[in-house]
C-alpha cells in the first residue's frame, strides 16, 4: 500500500504559515448542484433518464448526478462529496478529477447497460465514492495507524448494509435508493488508481526518452563541433 501511494506521488502537507490550495474544482461541482437540484424546471432539465438520454440529451449524462431529489438527498451528497473530493484534491488536484471523471463514466456505464433495474437516476451519491475511495485509502496510509483505517471500515459497513437491505442510511428521497451506483463508484475510484499509476509510468517513460533524445542531440552537436575544429 505505501507503494502505491509513492506511486501516486503525494506530496507532504504544507508547512505552518502556508495557506492550502483552493479545493476549485470541488467547489465547482458543488456550485453546479444548486440550480439543478433545488428547482423544479432544473432537475426536471438535468436528470438521468435513459429514455431521453437515447432520444439525443446526452447532457443528462452529466447533468444527472448534478441533480437531486431533495434538499436532504442534496445536503448528504454535498457533505460527502466535499469532504472526499477536497481532501483528495488537497493532496493531487489532477487524480481528483480523474476519480471523478471515472465515477461518473462508471455509473453511466451501469445505467445505460442492460444490468440497470432503473430508468431514472439523480445525485452524487454513485459518483462521490470514486474519490471517497481513494481518499479512505489514502487517509488510512498517511494516518499511520490501525484507527486511520475506520472511517475505511464505517465505508464499507454502510455500503454492504444499504446493498442488503435497499435502505439509504442517511438521506431521505422521494426515489429509493440504488446501492449498485455506490458500487460502480467504487470502481471508478479504483479505475482512476490504475490509470493514475498507468499514466505515471508513461510520464516517467515519456520523460526518459526526452532526456536520451536530449543526451544524443547534445552528443551529436559536439561531434559537429569537433569535425568542423579538425577541419
Amino acid at each position: 500500500m505505501r507503494t502505491l501511494i509513492q506511486n501516486l506521488r503525494i506530496p507532504p502537507a504544507p508547512a505552518g504559515g502556508k495557506k492550502l490550495p483552493l479545493p476549485w474544482f470541488s467547489i465547482l461541482i458543488a456550485l453546479l448542484t444548486l440550480p439543478l437540484s433545488l428547482s423544479d424546471s432544473g432537475f426536471n432539465f438535468a436528470y438521468f433518464d435513459t429514455q431521453l438520454i437515447n432520444a439525443g440529451q446526452y447532457w443528462r449524462l452529466f447533468s444527472g448526478h448534478l441533480s437531486h431529489i431533495s434538499p436532504s438527498h442534496l445536503l448528504w451528497d454535498l457533505i460527502a462529496f466535499l469532504l472526499a473530493s477536497c481532501y483528495l484534491e488537497y493532496h493531487n488536484r489532477r487524480l481528483a478529477v480523474l476519480s471523478v471523471s471515472a465515477g461518473i463514466c462508471s455509473v453511466n456505464l451501469l445505467l445505460i447497460s442492460d444490468i440497470a433495474s432503473i430508468n431514472s437516476y439523480a445525485g452524487l451519491s454513485g459518483l462521490l465514492f470514486a474519490p471517497l475511495t481513494i481518499s479512505l485509502i489514502m487517509f488510512g496510509i498517511r494516518s499511520r495507524s490501525a484507527t486511520g483505517w475506520l472511517p475505511l471500515l464505517i465505508c464499507t459497513v454502510k455500503v454492504i448494509g444499504e446493498s442488503i437491505s435497499g435502505v439509504s442510511l442517511l438521506s431521505d428521497s422521494l426515489w429509493p435508493p440504488y446501492p449498485p451506483a455506490h458500487l460502480a463508484g467504487i470502481l471508478g475510484g479504483c479505475s482512476a488508481l490504475l490509470l493514475w499509476r498507468l499514466y505515471g509510468n508513461w510520464q516517467s517513460q515519456y520523460s526518459n526518452c526526452l532526456a536520451m533524445l536530449s543526451f544524443m542531440f547534445s552528443f551529436s552537436a559536439q561531434g559537429e563541433e569537433r569535425s568542423k575544429e579538425v577541419r
